[in-house]
């Protein structure tokens, strides 16, 4: 089966996945082939960053320590341009340029050197584009790019794992996907329990130790004999510059200190077993991110429904006219709107993080319960075909003087369904 390019949710769940891992990661080297380039990054360990841009599948993918690229000779054009403009430089900022569809933005920096790598992930437009100094380059002559065409029934994303396990099949090679979570997971579980066990190795030690006892023994002899000629076994313990006092005092308090750290190893020990007990039966959980969502009827000062996604995004939808006004003030540029095309009523805000991406079936709940709440307000009868527009705020405008809330809008797309009851 041949290796299908990337979808725009693939791409938007592969970025969001690994920008933060690749935050702040030095470039080291640039390998290129007749496929496209291999991005050599550090960051407490080696990633490799693949560019494969081949014209029917370009894709992007993220391995660690090894590169599954096979360097070719001589150089291309791009590689020599970043290596000579961008090593050394760090990851600034990774994101997807929405308004292109498949188009991803790599810029590096250091201070104030910058290097921006436009990355077209378009079949039959696949493409890097490199600026820096005033300079740019193209691996191919570029096209020029238009909003991406509106797919009514997207097919279900594939995971990393499994992209990442399609191009290797294709490159022949039996290397593991890099960076799987769960992976990553189990290799720091075992990095853990190896510690661990080193530790519990050396609180056992540490128990079953007698050196207080000679310590103490040394002690008494130089009490009893009153002299600091001992025995060659003790030699060791004694310090033939200090006085017999000072000899004696020494060695008992070091004998007690050595008594209460075995005391407390006991304590460790019982801890760190049950550490131990813990990690070897732990399983793999995926950690729910907080949003960190602000409430925007809390920033907005307004009265209003809030629906809470599964994606972590919230959703808000006004009162009133004034309060929906507000919202869409307040809301982020990056935030979706939606309202029933054609018809006067309700409409909402989708708020989300920069680059987040919102699952169809989320638009397309917050796009019912906006039809629902303007059916309650405009009696339109259930069963009808309804059309709803949802765009980006930044595309959104309110009409000035207007007290009726009406706006603006362009560059939105449609969702059509029929009325149901709720």
């Amino acid at each position: 089966m041949s290796m299908k390019a990337l979808t725009q949710q693939e791409l938007q769940q592969l970025v969001s996945y690994f920008a933060p891992i690749l935050s702040g990661a030095r470039l080291q080297e640039v390998v290129t082939n007749d496929r496209g380039l291999a991005l050599e990054l550090w960051k407490e360990q080696t990633y490799w960053l693949i560019l494969d841009v081949l014209p029917n599948t370009p894709l992007f993918l993220v391995f660690a320590e090894e590169c599954p690229f096979r360097k070719t000779r001589p150089t291309k054009p791009v590689g020599l341009f970043l290596n000579s403009h961008a090593r050394n430089l760090h990851v600034h900022e990774l994101r997807v340029e929405e308004r292109w569809g498949r188009v991803m933005i790599l810029v590096l920096g250091d201070g104030a050197e910058r290097c921006e790598l436009e990355i077209r992930l378009i079949p039959k437009q696949s493409n890097v584009l490199v600026r820096a100094h005033d300079k740019k380059i193209s691996w191919e002559k570029p096209l020029d790019l238009s909003p991406p065409p509106q797919v009514e029934n997207p097919p279900v994303p594939r995971s990393i794992e499994e992209i990442h396990r399609e191009w290797l099949r294709q490159q022949n090679t039996s290397r593991r996907p890099a960076l799987d979570p769960v992976a990553q997971w189990e290799k720091q579980r075992e990095k853990d329990l190896q510690k661990k066990r080193k530790a519990l190795l050396d609180i056992q030690t540490q128990i079953a130790s007698d050196q207080y006892e000679t310590w103490y023994e040394v002690g008494q002899f130089l009490k009893g004999e009153g002299h600091l000629r001992v025995p060659e076994k003790w030699r060791e313990y004694v310090n033939l510059k200090q006085s017999l006092s000072w000899n004696m005092e020494f060695c008992f308090s070091k004998a007690k200190q050595l008594l209460q750290k075995k005391e407390g190893a006991r304590e460790r020990l019982a801890a760190l077993q049950q550490e131990i007990a813990k990690l070897e039966s732990a399983t793999y959980q995926e950690k729910k991110k907080d949003s960190g969502l602000v409430d925007l009827m809390k920033v907005a000062s307004v009265r209003g429904r809030k629906l809470t996604l599964p994606s972590g995004a919230l959703a808000y939808c006004g009162r009133s006219a004034a309060d929906n006004l507000s919202l869409l003030r307040k809301a982020k540029a990056w935030d979706y709107w939606l309202h029933l095309k054609d018809y006067p009523g309700a409409h909402a805000i989708i708020h989300r993080q920069r680059d987040q991406l919102i699952p169809d079936e989320e638009i397309q709940e917050v796009a019912g319960w906006v039809a629902r709440e303007s059916l309650s307000a405009k009696s339109l009868p259930l069963g009808q075909r309804v059309d709803v527009v949802y765009v980006e705020c930044r595309f959104v405008r309110p009409i000035k003087g207007d007290k009726l809330g009406r706006v603006t809008y362009h560059s939105e797309k449609t969702l059509s369904f029929t009325m149901r009851h709720s």
